[in-house]
């Protein structure tokens, strides 16, 4: 509850809104962003978030309204510019209230690098932030199917061989790539840039959709290259040719009409997700077909969670990706907004539109069954076999936990008498390990002291704070690989963090003691029960994984120290010597004459390398001589 100042402030904050269109901030009392919104009035639109008669039908409101303490404003010029902004602005923050695009997963996009000379199609994770950091380029997707994707760059590779990598591999010559085909060889002038942007447009025109224009010009150069008596050429295009219509020709077409271009997004809910369906339709033939599992923030219903998805999905979207027909499964309240922003990104008419008959209603049929399908592998899943269920409702009962332990974390510490010090964090979820969650950390705090306790009590602070940054879900129950003062340490950590309700338990190795916070006497489980194996298959996972990282940092550490170590020995002569000898047991085994043969190593330094593997050796005695005798 916020105190009378606060509501002073938020009193007075309300009674100056301005009556332009813009973004409104909600922020809690820790000062964080909780909501985003955008008006055509902001004066009108924010005061109604107090009128309760509004809430009816509306439960986030209820829950959503108390927890407002500050409210910031951006005046627009208009409510499209405020759409755009509200998108940019919910991308950036992840208000906890918003509808968020983004499902946990960060879907491959691909991108045409127009920043540089002779540009490359590249794969990229994050389209926002590189369009930031380079504005020329041009990005298409998301692919939701990576396999699909890579398909594509396969296709579009061999029949338009762009430049692939970003350095030249060789400076006087070009690398395997221009030898087999798949690249011109820019990087040794071996193609005239004139030429190459031909190409690289190409590439834009087909994976913007229109790919009927890229096959006319391909088989007009062709053409033109048979008329000039260049056969060669003309078979390159012609295998060209026929290397793209295979592909497209696999592609189902729906309209005859080569000027039909429709994105179609359907959906389907539960009471705590939405599956999200876009079906991407250009020169009348299926192009893309994209899946979003997205969760129902708390209080949301999936009408409002379509039209955010929707909204945000488009301000995103590349001018060049647009489509001329956007068709939906039901009506959204800023339909007519949406559609002028479409057509000033595009500069042209969008129209977007609920299909009721013929051909665009058949098209958002199939949306809606793949969305329905999409749904229902979401939820199943989900869905715990009897099995496990049965296995972690007794680790609960066992346990005394407040919740299903459906998520499981466990930690685990590994080093030798303090040094190369790292821990690492396994993930099982519904009783199986979930590998693309493991982490590894190395220890900052300390080093050359065995101190578990402390290096336990880092690793788990910086753990869980990450979580509440990124405002990600606690674990349902947390194992830490030890005792009592090893659990305590991460207790200690959770404290500063505020964390006060986390289940969580230390596992000692022993006697399989099991740990509980503020309890002094530890207690044992059943040897035989399930339960308890559980425990042990997630406490080894995480030994396992912590051992693995321990010795690669110690073999590293190794391996480097006694090549760095060495006099007159520099990065390159430190990697020549590497490539020849393979170990550093093998330099220490070798003579001084053998040392003196490894290219770009003088008598001198070969002789200042041995001395130095062997100390022993008397200054005044020849190393030869000292090498005979032994």
């Amino acid at each position: 509850m916020i105190n009378k100042e606060q509501k002073n402030l938020l009193l007075e904050q309300l009674s100056k809104l301005p009556d332009n269109p813009g973004v409104y901030i909600f922020k809690n009392l820790q000062d964080e962003i909780i909501y985003i919104g955008k008006a055509l009035n902001l004066k009108s639109r924010v005061r109604s978030y107090w009128n309760e008669m509004g809430w009816s039908g509306r439960p986030k409101l209820a829950v959503l309204v108390p927890k407002i303490t500050g409210i910031e404003t951006i005046v627009t010029n208009s409510e499209k510019e405020a759409l755009l902004l509200e998108a940019t602005l919910v991308r950036k923050h992840m208000p906890r209230y918003n509808v968020h695009l983004k499902d946990d997963k960060r879907y491959p996009w691909l991108c045409i690098t127009y920043e540089e000379s002779f540009p490359r199609l590249i794969m990229i994770r994050d389209p926002l932030k590189y369009k930031q950091a380079n504005p020329k380029a041009k990005v298409f997707g998301p692919y939701v199917e990576s396999g699909l994707m890579w398909e594509t760059v396969r296709v579009l590779r061999k029949v338009f061989p762009m430049r692939q990598r970003k350095k030249p591999l060789f400076k006087d010559r070009p690398c395997m790539n221009f030898h087999i085909g798949l690249c011109l060889g820019p990087c040794q002038n071996l193609v005239p840039e004139t030429f190459y942007n031909q190409i690289v447009q190409q590439v834009e025109l087909f994976l913007s959709g229109s790919q009927n224009l890229a096959l006319s010009k391909l088989e007009k150069e062709m053409q033109l290259a048979s008329e000039a008596l260049n056969f060669e050429e003309a078979a390159k295009l012609r295998d060209r040719l026929l290397a793209l219509r295979s592909v497209l020709e696999k592609q189902q077409v729906f309209f005859q009409d080569p000027k039909v271009s429709i994105d179609a997004i359907a959906e389907a809910h539960t009471d705590r997700i939405i599956a999200l369906c876009l079906i991407r339709i250009r020169e009348g033939k299926l192009i893309g077909s994209e899946v979003f599992n997205l969760p129902l923030v708390e209080h949301t219903g999936y009408d409002e969670a379509y039209q955010s998805f929707t909204e945000q999905y488009y301000a995103e979207s590349e001018k060049v990706s647009l489509p001329r027909d956007v068709l939906l499964q039901h009506p959204i309240e800023d339909l007519a907004l949406l559609q002028d922003v479409l057509a000033q990104k595009a500069g042209r008419n969008v129209y977007v539109s609920v299909p009721a008959r013929g051909d665009k209603l058949r098209i958002m049929e199939i949306a809606k069954k793949n969305a329905d399908l999409a749904l229902e592998k979401e939820v199943k899943d989900e869905e715990l076999s009897a099995g496990i269920l049965a296995l972690l409702t007794r680790l609960q009962e066992d346990l005394d936990l407040s919740k299903l332990p459906k998520r499981i974390e466990c930690f685990d510490i590994s080093n030798i008498q303090g040094s190369d010090n790292v821990a690492s964090l396994v993930v099982f979820e519904n009783g199986l390990a979930k590998k693309s969650d493991y982490r590894t950390f190395k220890i900052k705090g300390v080093e050359g002291v065995p101190n578990d306790f402390a290096s336990m009590k880092e690793v788990v602070g910086r753990r869980f704070k990450r979580l509440l940054e990124e405002g990600k879900k606690l674990p349902d129950l947390t194992i830490i690989d030890g005792g009592k003062g090893q659990l305590n340490a991460a207790l200690e950590a959770l404290a500063e963090l505020q964390i006060n309700d986390l289940n969580i338990i230390g596992l000692a190795k022993k006697q399989e003691e099991v740990y509980k916070p503020h309890q002094s006497t530890p207690y044992l489980l059943a040897r035989r029960s399930e339960a308890l194996h559980l425990l042990q298959r997630v406490r080894d996972e995480a030994h396992r994984f912590a051992i693995t990282f321990h010795r690669k940092r110690r073999a590293k550490r190794s391996l480097a120290s006694g090549f760095d170590q060495l006099p007159g020995v520099g990065n390159q002569r430190r990697k020549i010597l590497l490539t020849h000898f393979g170990t550093f047991e093998s330099l220490k085994k070798a003579s001084v004459d053998e040392i003196r043969l490894v290219p770009g190593i003088s008598d001198k330094i070969a002789n200042s390398i041995y001395m130095h593997l062997h100390p022993d050796t008397p200054a005044d005695e020849d190393p030869n001589d000292i090498q005979g005798k032994e």
